[in-house]
């Protein structure tokens, strides 16, 4: 693939991010801020605004911890008595989410009508060009049936092509679903990439065969593609009891994460929805778990600590490639790659995924330390998916 091939494809999707995802409003103020491993998509954020005749200011941060920040972003942020329009704050990372105490407090200071926080991990061309490709509405249609076919549910079973086989128990008044469906909710963030429902299962067991990829909430540069080295889970009382796959530096991490605190246990069961995804990427990246199949995440869970009570450093989701899901009795199961839309809204007791914190970007050294030594902290990182 042409370099001239590739920003074509970049530019489509930051055309897709600006009109379908934030759909630019006239008097729009909009503040890019990154990381240094995401100066390159955020210039590209910066250029599709310029070429819609919309400024922006560009504000640097450092991951997790950047003392300067508050002040740094401070110096661009408008009066809020004198904006005519919404706040458009865009945050471009690749393996971190960062500084919600700085910007959490933003959207009561604002109004939660006049400002939109996008919150972007694994900023890369690869969001650009396969994260972005089915809108907002869609996804909401795609997670809203599926939603809408497990309300009342008390079981699934879940097998792919690969050898999964999973038997799962729900339990929807207890534990809350989560929907990721890239549409601004005023008065919380939209995290992005999108395509994804997910809640904390009652109870889990079976075999799990990841043939797709992992996501993992540390910094990694293995290759997260797992069709030539599948990761076998086998899964007893909702907890892994063990993990095998014929990649050695794979099975340590993948083991590592599982002896950390809480580790073992399944805190999601997870179903992506966003059918533009395609390939699964070679990167650590949350746009894998967003791929239309299965995951299951060990160790941190997406509910209140009133919901769950145990905390896990560790995130680590294994994702199939595909799946068919039957619900309870029914005869007939779902392809979770082919989910037909139904005409049904959105349930509105699903929350909209929205991180209330920091999360990702631990290092190996740190996965280890945890391991080894459970009442071993991590600075500057917290718990989280």
């Amino acid at each position: 693939m042409t370099a001239q091939m590739v920003d074509e494809r970049v530019f489509e999707g930051v055309g897709s991010l600006l009109d379908d995802y934030v759909m630019i409003r006239d008097q729009d103020k909009f503040v890019i801020t990154y990381t240094p491993d995401s100066r390159e998509p955020a210039a590209w954020v910066a250029l599709g605004l310029k070429h819609r005749g919309v400024p922006a200011d560009i504000v640097p941060m450092r991951p997790l911890e950047d003392s300067e920040f508050a002040e740094r972003i401070g110096k661009v942020l408008p009066d809020p008595d004198t904006l005519p329009g919404r706040l458009v704050i865009i945050t471009l990372e690749r393996d971190t989410m960062s500084h919600f105490d700085v910007l959490a407090p933003l959207l009561s200071r604002y109004g939660h009508d006049k400002i939109m926080i996008l919150r972007i991990i694994s900023a890369s061309a690869d969001f650009f060009t396969r994260a972005l490709n089915v809108s907002p509405a869609e996804l909401s249609s795609l997670n809203g049936t599926l939603l809408h076919r497990l309300d009342n549910a008390k079981r699934v079973r879940v097998t792919t092509e690969g050898g999964t086989d999973i038997t799962v128990d729900l339990d929807s008044e207890k534990y809350q679903w989560i929907s990721n469906r890239g549409i601004w909710r005023p008065g919380g963030f939209t995290i992005l990439p999108a395509g994804e429902i997910a809640t904390y299962p009652a109870n889990v067991e079976g075999v799990l065969v990841a043939d797709g990829a992992y996501n993992a909430n540390i910094i990694s540069d293995l290759n997260a593609k797992l069709a030539d080295n599948p990761a076998r889970v086998e899964i007893e009382a909702g907890k892994a009891v063990s993990v095998s796959c014929d990649r050695p530096e794979l099975q340590e991490m993948f083991q590592l994460c599982l002896d950390s605190p809480n580790g073992r246990n399944v805190g999601e069961f997870g179903l992506g929805t966003n059918h533009g995804v395609g390939e699964f990427s070679t990167t650590n990246s949350h746009i894998n778990e967003r791929s239309c199949g299965l995951h299951l995440g060990f160790g941190a869970h997406n509910q209140s600590f009133t919901r769950v009570e145990y905390m896990a450093w560790a995130h680590l989701d294994l994702i199939t490639i595909g799946g068919l899901m039957w619900i309870d009795d029914e005869t007939e199961p779902i392809d979770l790659t082919r989910v037909q839309p139904l005409d049904v809204p959105h349930p509105v007791d699903a929350l909209d995924e929205d991180i209330t914190g920091d999360c990702c970007g631990m290092g190996y050294r740190q996965l280890k330390g945890l391991s080894e030594d459970p009442s071993c902290q991590v600075p500057g990182v917290r718990p989280g998916h």
